[in-house]
């Protein structure tokens, strides 16, 4: 088993589950938000084709010229609302409901419209008509998503998110029409009849299935930067209905005008892809998020039927089976840009402390501090112990120039929230040296975020280790007792691994040379105590000589 992985991978395997706030393993999130959109409905993209289609096969019953489409309709512009309500175990598991509506209604000066050109003929004089014009438009999407993100390093998080989705459109269009007859035509010459009133409901009726990836990076504190990407394939059904104002003017200029209606149904399928990026910014409890979302998608019908009782100088989009629509896909598309804000709440305190009824607990007069139980390196010479002495001098050096040491004898030294000492052997050899940073001036509160100042210790170590080769370390991290041991054991396990990362990516320091980063909980006490001991709460940053 892990043959040709690297032994830092095997011996330091990264912690799954990551506590949010540094503490909490579960968190509840709830979002709302506004965007702006730009797309543009498939009714603009598979009107022109299917109108085209359909009035060769009406022409054979009304003598109409086949109408041609004037270009493809335009795309729209609306402002979409957003909610999420979302779960996550340990940043691992993931939960959510988002929802995205829009109810947009269009004037006629901004609305989307598909014009046609009536060729003339014998009987009709040539036109240019509007055939089709958005005048609402409402939308409701949903998605119910679960994902899993695994922890492929500290800061980065990828995997499968899979999801149920359904999908409303629900469009309110009018139909246009406009022919004139001829005045050498044999029936009516010279008529006039145009439709340019009315609406007709086409509503979409969808659910489906999502399968894609997701992927988070935490590039700073608090700072977060997500993308997903869907395969999207849903299905259902078409449904609507509605009337037209028909409005005649013979050649005598005498004018009349009706009402006739028509429905349309059939079956239809989407099949497309969806990326969203977002950028998240995180304080406390409260969340701020922008977010960029398109979403593409090619729709055909297995079915459509489109009822109506125009008369036969009114052009007319559909046919009785459809087959304008459905003898070809067309495309649609959404553009989003939005801004949300959120709120959470955090519950399953891994630090929380464990209180037991009646405890009693003894306090026991402080003891010298233990030894770090450090595997011997073999071999240790008056060689290696010169240079980690040197080491020790440097460091030491170090902090007298800057005023910092508090006190100090031939074998360590205390500064502010640091005490570096030499393990020394019965030979008087120097072994290692041990930096114990105090676990109170380096983290916040049941937190693995390094503080300003032990950001300071760690790149003096760093550079002490830039500065001598022949060095390697050991990372290791402790707690006091009050908590449960697990929830100890992982903070001190994290707090150990943010030292380490700190090494590496401020300082450069191989991950090679650091040989163990390791979370002993309240294992390895200074003080034996089971009560809340600062001095317990530790981590400390081993250097040993390696040639």
């Amino acid at each position: 088993m892990g043959a040709g992985l690297p032994s830092s991978l095997l011996a330091d395997p990264l912690q799954q589950d990551t506590p949010f706030q540094g503490r909490f393993l579960h968190r509840i999130l709830f979002s709302v938000g506004s965007g702006y959109a730009t797309g543009k409905q498939n009714v603009m993209t598979e009107s022109g084709q299917a109108w085209m289609i359909n009035s060769v096969l009406n022409s054979a019953n009304s003598a109409q010229p086949v109408v041609l489409p004037a270009g493809e309709g335009q795309g729209s512009r609306y402002f979409p609302d957003r909610t999420i309500l979302g779960y996550s175990y340990g940043d691992r598991f993931d939960v959510n409901y988002r929802r995205s509506t829009v109810d947009q209604k269009f004037d006629r000066s901004g609305s989307p419209a598909v014009l046609f050109l009536y060729p003339g003929n014998a009987t009709y004089a040539t036109s240019l008509f509007e055939g089709v014009r958005l005048m609402r438009f409402r939308h409701d999407s949903r998605f119910y998503e679960f994902g899993y993100f695994h922890r492929w390093t500290d800061k980065l998080r990828a995997g499968p998110v899979v999801a149920y989705h359904t999908y409303i459109e629900d469009l309110l269009i009018s139909y246009g029409s406009y022919t004139l007859r001829s005045s050498a035509a044999a029936t009516d010459p010279g008529l006039l009849t145009w439709a340019q009133g009315g609406d007709a409901r086409l509503k979409y009726d969808m659910k489906g299935t999502a399968f894609g990836a997701g992927l988070k990076w935490d590039p700073l504190n608090n700072f977060r930067l997500t993308y997903h990407l869907y395969l999207i394939n849903r299905s259902g059904n078409v449904s609507g209905g509605g009337y037209q104002l028909i409005q005649d003017r013979n050649q005598s200029g005498i004018e009349s005008s009706r009402i006739e209606g028509l429905y349309q149904m059939g079956s239809a399928s989407d099949k497309g892809m969806m990326h969203r990026v977002e950028a998240e910014y995180n304080y406390c409890r409260w969340s701020i998020a922008m977010g960029l979302e398109r979403e593409s998608w090619k729709r055909s019908y297995s079915s459509f039927n489109f009822l109506s009782n125009q008369s036969r100088d009114v052009s007319s989009k559909g046919n009785l089976i459809g087959l304008g629509e459905m003898s070809a896909s067309s495309e649609g598309y959404r553009t989003e840009l939005y801004l949300r804000v959120g709120v959470s709440a955090y519950f399953g305190d891994v630090a929380a402390p464990v209180i037991k009824k009646q405890e009693v607990v003894e306090e026991k007069a402080p003891e010298p501090a233990k030894k770090e139980e450090v595997a011997p390196e073999s071999g240790v010479t008056d060689e290696s112990s010169k240079y980690l002495n040197n080491v020790f001098d440097s460091i030491q050096k170090d902090y007298n120039e800057q005023g910092e040491v508090l006190e100090q004898t031939e074998k360590s030294f205390r500064a502010l929230g640091i005490e570096v000492k030499k393990e020394v052997n019965e030979k008087g050899q120097t072994v290692n040296l041990q930096a114990t940073i105090d676990g109170d001036i380096s983290f916040k509160t049941g937190s693995a975020e390094l503080t300003p100042k032990a950001l300071e210790v760690v790149d003096k170590f760093g550079d002490a280790m830039n500065a001598n080769p022949n060095t390697v370390s050991r990372v290791h991290g402790h707690t006091d007792t009050p908590g449960s041991k697990e929830g100890n054991r992982r903070l001190s396990q994290r707090r150990a691994e943010s030292v380490r990362t700190a090494l590496i990516q401020r300082k450069g320091i191989a991950a090679s040379r650091i040989l163990e980063v390791k979370g002993f909980a309240d294992d390895r006490k200074i003080v034996q105590t089971n009560a809340s001991e600062p001095r317990n709460r530790r981590t400390v940053i081993i250097i040993e000589y390696r040639k």
